[in-house]
């Protein structure tokens, strides 16, 4: 098993909602068992977000859709 480096923990968290795990793990060489794991590890979500979807609205409006 190999260790986790600063910088695929630096990659991981910039890819992490950005693009799905499988691709995440192909750029980083790992599995995505081992991506899956270590994203938990850190308590970052791997769920994408979809397009157009900001954290908070802008304009005030908080109706449910």
């Amino acid at each position: 098993m190999r260790r986790w480096s600063e910088d695929e923990i630096a990659r991981l968290r910039d890819m992490a909602q950005k693009m799905p795990t499988p691709q995440i793990a192909a750029e980083l060489g790992r599995g995505v068992a081992a991506v899956t794991i270590k994203a938990h590890e850190l308590k970052l979500s791997l769920r994408m977000k979809a397009k157009g979807e900001a954290s908070s609205r802008s304009d005030g409006d908080t109706r449910v859709a």
